[in-house]
């Protein structure tokens, strides 16, 4: 075929190597977002860490106060609903001076009832295999939600986890099942169990969906919070209001209805009560500003790490026994945290990110290789097979 002097044919493979250059160049300049010259990541992480570890805390000696197992549990998750919901109608009022804007775009509005429902389908799995297991085996199990949230992460979002944060989050994940098999009490170990082995399994099946559903709710929500235009105070309102629909909906259906008739809403509330619930009300803000601006993985290595602060309180607040799981879990919790960051490889080549890096850097060697001898093979001739010719308009 003949080629006209003036066409100029561009190989399809060196388009897709720019406008792949470009993305890059494009996400190099956005800014990484900070208060006070600290990333705003690291600060809400730190929070977590300690408001986690201080609401288990706060609702052990609650529940330790006369009269204080008297109210429905359920009640106050609908209460911390209902706070979450407060606060971010406040704060969306003070900003833009209306909440029209939070229900104007449905199908927006209806994507976050996808977390809401599966955070409903984890909890009730969860209410159910409980029956089924004994204390260390269902904290065992259902801490592999951490290794679910990397495996929806990198499937669902193409994240990126290097072998060194697997190895970290492993180590996470032990270091949090020694922990909470450190505390719990010999008489909850099993022993005799009168539980038949198939009742078990179903028990362990039903516990490792629901951390797969915790796992791929958060995975959603930092899709809904990072994927569109609307802000992390829309969303939450709109978390809050189907989470607040889907907790109303196991309380109708609870054997504890005629209780709540009877005795009324708020019955066995004190102030305490009141204080948990604004803990975990508001901790689940933190948690959405965790996702925002870190993500979903990050969110169960700081809840994590939160959980050896609770277990360091529970010693000095309670008297609790610091047992040699309890230390042992704590050591793995400390190290899989920075070892997650690439800051505790003890000089291991395999576990530093800097063998990461080189790659990376090869990588983009190699790309832009490519790029400039795609660049420089623009202007020659392309045979009759070859893509089509991208020409001027005439």
């Amino acid at each position: 075929r003949r080629v006209r002097p003036h066409a100029i044919r561009f190989p399809l493979s060196s388009i897709f190597l720019l406008r792949r250059w470009r993305f890059r160049v494009a996400a190099m300049a956005e800014t990484v977002p900070t208060l006070l010259g600290v990333p705003i990541k690291y600060l809400v992480l730190c929070f977590l860490v300690f408001q986690n570890g201080g609401a288990v805390l706060l609702m052990r000696a609650v529940r330790a106060l006369p009269g204080q197992n008297d109210f429905v549990t359920q009640t106050a998750v609908i209460m911390q609903e209902v706070l979450k919901a407060g606060t971010c109608s406040v704060i969306l009022l003070i900003k833009d001076g209306s909440l029209s804007a939070t229900w104007e775009d449905k199908v927006e509005t209806l994507k976050t009832s996808v977390p809401a429902l599966l955070y409903l389908v984890q909890n009730n799995l969860q209410y159910v295999a409980v029956g089924y297991l004994d204390a260390p085996t269902y904290a065992v199990t259902y801490q592999t939600k951490i290794f679910w949230v990397a495996v929806c992460s990198k499937f669902l979002l193409d994240k990126t986890v290097h072998r060194y944060q697997w190895l970290a989050l492993t180590m996470l994940m032990s270091g949090v099942c020694f922990v909470q098999l450190g505390q719990s009490s010999p008489s909850s170990a099993g022993g005799d169990d009168p539980t038949s082995s198939g009742l078990k399994a179903l028990g362990i099946g039903l516990l490792l969906a629901a951390a797969l559903c915790s796992s791929l709710a958060a995975v959603a929500f930092e899709k809904l919070l990072k994927g569109s235009t609307a802000d992390m105070w829309t969303r939450n309102l709109q978390l809050a209001f189907f989470s607040l629909l889907c907790s109303i909906l196991p309380l109708m259906l609870s054997p504890d209805l005629p209780k709540i008739w009877e005795n009324g809403f708020f019955y066995g509330y004190i102030g305490w009560t009141w204080a948990c619930i604004a803990m975990n009300g508001w901790g689940g803000l933190l948690i959405g500003a965790v996702i925002k601006y870190a993500d979903a993985i990050l969110k169960d290595m700081a809840i994590g790490a939160s959980i050896c602060v609770s277990a360091f309180g529970s010693v000095l607040l309670f008297g609790a026994e610091l047992s040699p799981n309890t230390l042992s879990g704590i050591f793995l919790v400390s190290w899989a945290v920075p070892l997650y960051a690439g800051r505790a490889n003890f000089g291991l080549a395999w576990l530093s990110p800097q063998a990461v890096q080189d790659a990376t850097k090869k990588d983009q060697v190699l790309a832009a290789v490519k790029e400039l001898e795609a660049v420089q093979s623009m202007g020659k001739p392309a045979a009759a097979d070859e893509s089509p010719s991208l020409q001027p308009a005439e």
